[in-house]
């Protein structure tokens, strides 16, 4: 038995047909059979015979070498749907493991982060002051602020601070035209993160020396002491991190 085939793809009325001729020869020894060429259809539609063409011999038989799509997708369909019981309980049970395992490494980073955040700020407005107060040759202060961007009493810098002016060194500014920088809470306070200063404020004299003003500021995660700031008499600024656990110091 032989065949040949051809296929060619068109486009009709916005679908696409496979137009296929195919000639089969069954020769059983006493008679043959020719089919005649058919159009298939997307879905897979069993071919129709086109018109002027004529079967040789009738009734036609099925050919091996006749093409079904129809019958080919029906074979390649999953019957059964779905998933069972099984296969649900186990994939919760991994995606609760993964949860357990996954959030408090994530906690841990996301602390990690919010840290490293405090500190640069903290940093980057300490080292501005400092050159700020050697290019206007004046005091500059940085001090922790109140909600009406006032220096605060206490040393507490969770709530943010100001970087200002202070000409008549009473260490608080006068107006809105001596404040330089006003800096929010940093992320995280709100959830354990806390910074607090050895001093209440750290002034820059006009030489950019912070003498009888140098300061540590503490930042702390929870009950452990996370960074610190630190600024020393000739007013640089440098950060550090302890190389074991240890506690916050409180005062």
């Amino acid at each position: 038995m032989t065949a040949t085939g051809q296929l060619v793809d068109r486009r009709i009325g916005g679908r696409v047909r496979l137009l296929r001729a195919v000639a089969c020869r069954v020769d059983d020894g006493s008679r043959q059979v020719t089919a005649a060429s058919g159009t298939y259809d997307q879905v897979g539609t069993f071919p129709t015979p086109t018109p002027g063409i004529a079967d040789t011999a009738q009734p036609r038989q099925p050919s091996p070498c006749c093409f079904y799509p129809r019958q080919e997708a029906e074979t390649m369909t999953r019957k059964d749907a779905g998933f069972t019981l099984i296969e649900a309980m186990t994939v919760i049970a991994i995606v609760a493991v993964t949860l357990a395992v996954g959030i408090p490494a994530f906690g841990g980073t996301l602390q990690r982060h919010r840290v490293r955040t405090a500190m640069h700020l903290l940093s980057a407005d300490m080292a501005m002051a400092r050159s700020t107060a050697i290019m206007r040759r004046g005091q500059i202060v940085v001090c922790p602020r109140t909600a009406d961007n006032r220096c605060r009493d206490d040393r507490d810098w969770r709530h943010g601070w100001l970087v200002f002016t202070d000409e008549d060194r009473n260490r608080q500014p006068d107006g809105t035209g001596d404040i330089l920088r006003v800096r929010d809470a940093p992320s995280g306070t709100d959830s354990g993160l806390t910074l607090t200063s050895s001093r209440r404020f750290l002034r820059y004299q006009r030489d950019g020396r912070s003498a009888n003003a140098n300061l540590t500021v503490r930042v702390c995660a929870g009950e452990r002491l996370a960074g610190k700031v630190i600024v020393n008499n000739l007013g640089r600024v440098r950060s550090a991190r302890p190389v074991k656990p240890t506690p916050c110091p409180r005062g």
